[in-house]
């Protein structure tokens, strides 16, 4: 607890280094609007920050702030070391002015009896474009932090999507615009190649696209297989296959090495609707069997209709004594540039 209480109180610090990079659901009653703005300015701050404008006692003294905190602190899953989801700034709401405002990701909070309830409202480009703000408003601490705890995955999804969003818009200016056209050519798929991805490996129905570094190495596979029974679409079915193709395809240093699934350690399995059809993410841990690497990774399976195929398209990252958050996040949203015949247009 006292650390947790010296970590919150910490936070207020930081918030110095968001004004310089800006110079350089009723229980969930939510309202998500584009508010019109004259400021074209874009935004300014970290990937995976978020700055929470709450009045600096009720950040360290109350269930309000704590509940804040532990959804905000929370350890991001299927990584190999311990990393929040975010990095924490912290202002009080008298001091949220002027070059605070156009920071990237926001929680603006007021806890008055002036509201007969909690609830969340979710903006988009308030002060600044490319910028994601949530304000949570409670009629008192208690339940502002039942409120904030319920609705967890809300708060956590919208600055996911936020961020999910920026890195698109990133690889579409700048990815590998050659190997994005040899994925094209072999599977009739389009995806944004990261940039740094420079080389590759061709197998059966498999594609391997690496930047083939020591460090921070960066991979990407596509492979695809016949859609055969609906049972498809389960964790046990994912992973098996995924194990067989990755143990064909991706053969590690010392002999007999190969890439395999850390079954031991834990995996999410999400079903998502992605360009309004059925897909599902998976996270996990890889190793390589027999060799001392490895890293985190993030699938993501759809079913492309057309040819009746299921198709997987994966990112892993090896960076040894490296923080993996920010990199692995930036990569997997090249996984959902990803589109299927039929979501596309051929020019």
């Amino acid at each position: 607890m006292k650390k947790d209480i010296i970590k919150r109180t910490a936070i207020v610090r930081s918030v110095a280094l968001v004004a310089v990079a800006g110079l350089l659901l009723t229980a969930v009653s939510c309202r998500q609007g584009n508010i019109s703005n004259p400021l074209t300015a874009g935004s300014v701050g970290s990937p995976w920050e978020v700055l929470v404008v709450m009045d600096k006692s009720q950040w360290e003294n109350t269930w309000a702030g704590r509940a804040l905190f532990d959804v905000l602190d929370e350890d991001l899953p299927a990584l190999p070391q311990s990393e929040p989801r975010f990095k924490i700034s912290r202002c009080d709401r008298a001091d949220f002015m002027g070059i605070l405002k156009p920071v990237r990701n926001i929680i603006e909070t007021e806890i008055s009896r002036i509201y007969s309830a909690p609830k969340l409202h979710f903006y988009k480009d308030l002060w600044a474009t490319n910028q994601y703000v949530i304000k949570i408003v409670a009629p008192d601490n208690d339940s502002f932090a039942a409120f904030v705890t319920a609705n967890s995955e809300a708060i956590y999804d919208y600055f996911d999507r936020g961020e999910r969003e920026r890195a698109l818009q990133y690889h579409r200016r700048a990815h590998n615009r050659d190997l994005s056209a040899l994925v094209m050519k072999k599977f009739g798929y389009r995806i944004w190649v990261p940039k740094f991805m420079k080389k590759y490996k061709l197998g059966e129905n498999f594609i391997w696209l690496s930047n083939d570094q020591n460090r921070k190495h960066q991979d990407m596979v596509i492979y695809s297989y016949p859609y055969t029974d609906p049972a498809t679409f389960t964790p046990a079915y994912l992973n098996a296959k995924r194990d067989s193709i990755m143990k064909a395809n991706i053969p590690g240093g010392p002999e007999g090495s190969y890439m395999a699934r850390q079954e031991k350690e834990q995996m999410t399995f999400r079903e998502l609707n992605v360009n309004g059809k059925y897909a599902v993410e998976i996270r996990g841990l890889w190793e390589m069997r027999k060799d001392m690497m490895g890293g985190p990774y993030v699938s993501l399976t759809r079913l492309d209709e057309v040819s009746q195929r299921v198709v997987t398209v994966e990112v892993f990252i090896y960076a040894p004594e490296e923080n993996k958050r920010n990199l692995l996040k930036h990569n997997e949203a090249a996984l959902y540039s990803l589109k299927l015949p039929g979501e596309f247009s051929e020019e």
